[in-house]
């Protein structure tokens, strides 16, 4: 009789490096937790990008993404060399040949570090081409090690991954980074701006760092009046839709302009909806198109006039109109006038 002890699934296993518990369990993301987990199960194996995106279902730049965080934490090298992180996503596509190792199977090479020194010397000494309108935005090395320092970034960037509903990459990190650290906005704050760019269909990270600016010079920063500047927001879009179905617009999403005009027409100045239309025919009438621009001064003119009913309107627009000048010639013989009597004048 032959014995043989049931392992069941303990009969393959795979070490995990406490510092991946102690350290990352809290900063990394899930999916880049996925990535490290798959790496460590195939430990001295070699593969590429596409590999593991392909065995994870996972796209090829989110791979790329975690594998940067990875990098940068040490926990993997690259068997080229070692990568500087990308900052934009052509230079991303050039990572998908390169192929990966955990930091137990392949020590760091001193030409790898050298050529890295040499690479940073060379960039120290060249001068920028032009003047940043904004400060450059941190690397990924710098972003990790804010992460780990900080409980609150971390927070945010995990609130990201769940507001996005993706994996954020680096580039979106450090811009929500810069947000805080440069524009001064609070984690908080940053938070609340990107639930209600979600809630409007504009989660991406320009339009968050275009706002994130309008809120710091409006020195918005405490969620009292962040929530204000919500309300007010939401406010001139509804507004901007109600003047959309009003004047049988194509139903899109308002731009900043007709949000606000259509804030100061119906919030600021109280008109209602007739009133608007009324100003629009108006101005179809006169230009023969709608010119938002062309209503405002309609508008503007009225409301400093007091002119609030489609009566008055009706009223002011006709006593603005000239009468048209009389120019005709004379249908009468003038010497025929000058024989009529006034008897026969009296006549008729």
């Amino acid at each position: 009789m032959e014995y043989k002890l049931n392992l069941g699934t303990w009969g393959s296993v795979f070490a995990v490096p406490s510092e991946i518990v102690d350290k990352h369990l809290k900063l990394a993301g899930a999916a880049q937790l996925k990535v490290i987990l798959w790496l460590l199960r195939h430990a001295g194996e070699g593969y590429t990008v596409d590999d593991i995106a392909s065995a994870l279902s996972m796209q090829s730049a989110d791979v790329r993404d975690c594998m940067i965080y990875w990098t940068e934490t040490g926990v993997i090298t690259v068997n080229e060399g070692i990568i500087t992180p990308p900052v934009t996503s052509v230079q991303e596509d050039e990572l998908s040949a390169e192929t990966y190792t955990t930091k137990a199977e392949q020590p760091l090479k001193e030409t790898a570090v050298q050529t890295q020194e040499e690479s940073s010397d060379t960039k120290s000494t060249e001068k920028p081409t032009r003047a940043l309108s904004r400060p450059e935005k941190p690397d990924a090395k710098y972003l990790i090690q804010r992460m780990s320092d900080d409980a609150s970034i971390a927070y945010l960037m995990q609130a990201a991954d769940e507001i996005f509903g993706r994996l954020t990459n680096i580039n979106d990190k450090a811009t929500l980074l810069m947000i805080h650290e440069t524009d001064g906005l609070p984690v908080e704050v940053i938070i609340m701006l990107m639930q209600y760019a979600s809630s409007i269909g504009k989660c991406n990270i320009r339009y968050i760092e275009k706002m994130a600016i309008t809120w710091a010079d409006e020195e918005i920063t405490d969620l009292e009046l962040a929530e204000k500047k919500i309300q007010k927001l939401t406010s001139g879009r509804n507004a901007a839709n109600l003047i959309q179905k009003t004047l049988g617009l194509d139903v899109h999403s308002p731009t900043e302009k007709e949000t606000e005009y259509a804030d100061r027409w119906l919030n600021k100045w109280k008109f209602t909806p007739d009133m608007v239309r009324k100003a629009y025919e108006i101005c179809v009438d006169a230009k023969g198109k709608y010119i938002p621009k062309y209503v405002d001064s309609v508008l503007g003119r009225w409301y400093n006039s007091g002119i609030t009913t489609p009566e008055q309107a009706e009223f002011d627009q006709s006593k603005g109109k000239k009468k048209p000048k009389q120019n005709y010639d004379a249908t009468y013989d003038i010497s025929e006038y000058e024989s009529m009597s006034i008897i026969d004048e009296g006549g008729l």
